[in-house]
């Protein structure tokens, strides 16, 4: 069955082929076409680790650092498979001894980075999948182990109908840490072995628990801030809804608009031109500050940069996490959480079920709709001791939750003695 997927696989690098080749985005465009095509300089290292983009290397982040301290003389080389993963690679862990585009999951061109890396273990972070590459990882002698890892509803589905493929793949796994005991369970269900598969809970929430600073140009901006995180297209619409319903009752309030795409960035802009708000682009702020950008006429910041927002939520009063008003699986609460931040989420959240314990601890606030969110923003603004109660309890849970990385760190710490 891996002749197969090898064979569909080049199959699918040929017809994607020339959108590699005019991809806009990377910087470096060489390094891109080179990298994914396997064709770079590689050089012997000691723990390759894969997160695919941004929202999985800001997970990793404090794992990774935690490898470097624990194992100061190992090389250890991270790989994304998109450019905004590479940019966010870059400034969250500078420590690494190279950041790199993965190598697309045929022997072609795969062969040449694991015979000239031969790392001694070999990491992917929330079960990001690749065949040929774990086969190929095996054959020259690396541990292959799922750290972070996760199985959602859709992915289940689809994982379950491949069968006998599944065990294949998982042959070549050493190890799989899931993030809970569904994860596990079903992880087990399509294909893996039970005695290698382990529950570590969730990077996130030791990733959430490292603060960082609020940023000079939020501090300029005077009143109260509802952010909206991670927005998808729908979502928009309906915060801005919500924001003009609530706005003439409390003429501090400002909103700052965070989409999940950069690609996005400008169909953001434009429907709040076409919905005639007086907005700010973050990008265009600088070293100005909102406050001299804008001499205060506006209303709507939109954040469109790249790895900023989880410095964003330090300075918001009530968070929104997107991807949940449409059925896209919801974004990630912790980050507001450790902040002490009342925050608001769709229905959609099947990405993050822990998100459920904090409706039952009344430590966050499930929205349908524009009038869902127009009344709890109200009730939080209108009753601060309330907000803060809210936050709080979303920060003990947080809190209580961290440790994954410790686990992870121990598990590498014992392989380590086996490779």
């Amino acid at each position: 069955m891996l002749h197969l997927y090898n064979l569909l696989s080049f199959i699918a690098l040929l017809l994607y082929f020339p959108f590699l080749l005019f991809k806009k985005g990377p910087d470096n465009k060489t390094a891109f076409i080179t990298e994914r095509l396997g064709l770079s300089r590689y050089f012997k290292t000691d723990f390759w680790v894969h997160a695919v983009s941004v929202g999985e290397v800001i997970a990793s982040v404090p794992f990774l650092k935690a490898l470097k301290k624990e194992f100061p003389g190992k090389r250890v080389v991270l790989s994304t498979t998109t450019y905004t993963g590479q940019k966010v690679a870059g400034e969250r862990f500078p420590e690494a001894d190279r950041i790199m585009y993965m190598p697309w999951d045929t022997c072609r061109c795969v062969r040449k980075a694991v015979i000239s890396m031969k790392p001694e273990i070999f990491i992917t972070v929330e079960t990001e999948l690749w065949p040929v590459l774990f086969s190929t990882l095996k054959k020259h002698g690396s541990k292959v182990i799922i750290l972070n890892g996760r199985i959602s509803n859709r992915s289940f589905a689809g994982y379950k109908r491949l069968g006998s493929i599944m065990k294949e793949v998982f042959s070549s796994v050493d190890f799989l840490y899931m993030q809970g005991e569904t994860d596990a369970g079903r992880i087990i269900e399509i294909g893996a072995d039970k005695y290698k598969t382990g529950i570590m809970g969730n990077f996130k929430f030791d990733a959430g628990s490292a603060r960082s600073g609020c940023p000079d140009w939020l501090e300029d901006i005077r009143g109260r801030i509802l952010l909206a995180a991670s927005t998808h297209k729908g979502e928009e619409e309906i915060i801005l809804d919500a924001f003009e319903s609530v706005k003439p009752d409390y003429p501090d309030l400002k909103l700052i608009i965070a989409p999940r795409h950069p690609e996005r960035f400008d169909e953001a802009a434009d429907i709040l031109r076409r919905r005639g708000f007086k907005f700010l682009r973050r990008s265009e702020i600088k070293g100005q500050g909102a406050r001299g950008k804008g001499q205060g006429h506006y209303d709507v910041v939109l954040l469109d940069t790249i790895g900023e927002l989880s410095q964003v939520f330090s300075g918001a009063t009530i968070a929104f996490i997107g991807g949940s008003l449409v059925p896209v699986g919801g974004h990630n609460i912790l980050e507001p959480a450790f902040q002490a931040k009342p925050v608001l989420f769709g229905p959609h959240m099947d990405n993050f079920p822990f998100a459920t314990e904090f409706l039952d601890h009344s430590a966050a606030v499930r929205v349908r709709n524009a009038g869902d969110i127009m009344m709890t923003v109200r009730d939080l603004l209108d009753n601060d001791e309330k907000a803060a109660l809210m936050g709080q309890r979303a920060k003990i849970l947080a809190e209580k939750n961290t440790g994954a990385v410790e686990k992870a760190i121990g598990l590498i710490r014992g392989l380590i003695g086996t490779v």
